[in-house]
């Protein structure tokens, strides 16, 4: 039986990433599929290559003075950065050149602008690809490939379900980190700043575009991180985002356990 973790998008929310695969191995529970929308991917292809514990430990020390030096403001009209950063991470913890070498089967989404579709890398340069599925639109250059010009994958596809499947996973457990907006701001009614408009703006539709593809392909387990309180790139919040991901993963355990006993 193949189960596949599928990661979504949602920048800083994604270290509650590591919080579930953190529950899911201390359950005994290895992921034999990644599939993985932008942060998702980041994190999903650290994973596949075997260095999840190392990154964990990178992710709840990250401080807003590293952030600062190490994203790499872009002067170019495309993006507020390069995203250059997510290429010398990747360095620091995944050893592999090409998707393909990897130890487990992955795939990051991407979109793009172009054509408006939906780009599944599962092959090739693993680098372009996820650096690719992280660039949110306005913060991060677009990544040009080929004759593409490639962004977030969570424009169109933010939980990659249908890509988890294709890999041939017969259990799905995915993790979407936009499913609860309660709390994403403590400002009142009237005194929201321009990011928080266009932050919340984008992921209610993002909400609406993920419901419609559980319509057409549901995940066996879905796994929500209540993260609304975390911005973007609140990278900084990583010991707290983390633990997010843990107690929503323990929460999910008996009903994973249960569905794993039954197949």
């Amino acid at each position: 039986m193949k189960i596949a973790i599928a990661l979504g998008g949602g920048g800083a929310k994604g270290f509650a990433h590591l919080g579930v695969l953190r529950v899911l191995r201390d359950a005994g529970i290895d992921c034999d599929i990644v599939a993985g929308t932008s942060i998702g991917a980041l994190v999903g292809v650290v994973y596949a290559s075997g260095s999840i514990e190392r990154f964990e430990e990178y992710a709840a020390n990250v401080s807003r003075a590293e952030l600062a030096l190490r994203l790499g403001p872009s002067w170019p009209a495309m993006g507020i950065f390069t995203g250059d950063y997510i290429e010398k991470l990747l360095n620091d913890f995944v050893p592999e050149t090409n998707i393909e070498e990897l130890k487990k089967p992955f795939a990051a989404l991407s979109v793009d602008l172009k054509k408006a579709e939906v780009i599944t890398f599962t092959e090739g340069d693993l680098r372009t690809a996820v650096h690719a599925s992280v660039s949110i639109p306005g913060l991060f250059k677009p990544v040009i490939y080929e004759d593409k010009i490639l962004v977030d994958g969570g424009i169109l596809e933010s939980v990659p379900v249908a890509a988890a499947r294709e890999l041939g996973a017969r259990v799905v457990i995915a993790v979407d980190l936009l499913a609860d907006i309660s709390n994403s701001t403590d400002q009142e009614a009237g005194n929201w700043s321009i990011v928080e408009i266009v932050q919340r703006s984008s992921i209610i539709a993002q909400r609406q575009i993920n419901q419609f593809r559980y319509e057409k392909n549901p995940p066996d387990i879905l796994i929500e991180p209540r993260v609304s309180h975390v911005k973007v790139m609140d990278f900084h919040r990583g010991r707290e985002i983390i633990e997010c991901g843990i107690q929503a993963a323990e929460e999910a355990l008996p009903d994973i356990l249960e569905l794993l006993n039954k197949n």
